[in-house]
């Protein structure tokens, strides 16, 4: 009787750990998509002639962005992701010399 309580209780805990397991990988999924939709939807707000205020106002609302913002001689460029996707999906934004937006290029 004893051995059929101790199989009992491992059955128990498997399915324990196989729920946490799924549970975890359906989370995770969440934040992944979560956090690539952020990138791709303001990556599309940022067409010609936008400035480069109206960008930084709008991925300084982002919940999971970072960026960085690049100057190298004439050329200006901010390099935005997410924290959560650790640089899989980014948007590029080109800006010209009164800082607007040439495009943004989401990859």
């Amino acid at each position: 009787c004893s051995l059929d309580v101790i199989k009992m209780r491992k059955k128990i805990q498997i399915a324990i750990l196989v729920f946490a397991i799924i549970g975890s990988i359906i989370v995770a999924s969440f934040y992944l998509v979560s956090a690539r939709d952020e990138v791709f939807y303001l990556c599309g707000n940022f067409v010609k002639g936008v400035t480069r205020d109206s960008v930084t106002r709008q991925l300084d609302t982002g919940l999971f962005l970072r960026y960085e913002q690049v100057e190298d001689g004439q050329d200006k460029t901010i390099h935005v992701n997410s924290s959560l996707t650790q640089n899989v999906f980014t948007c590029t934004i080109s800006l010209d010399g009164n800082d607007e937006v040439i495009e943004a290029v989401f990859e």
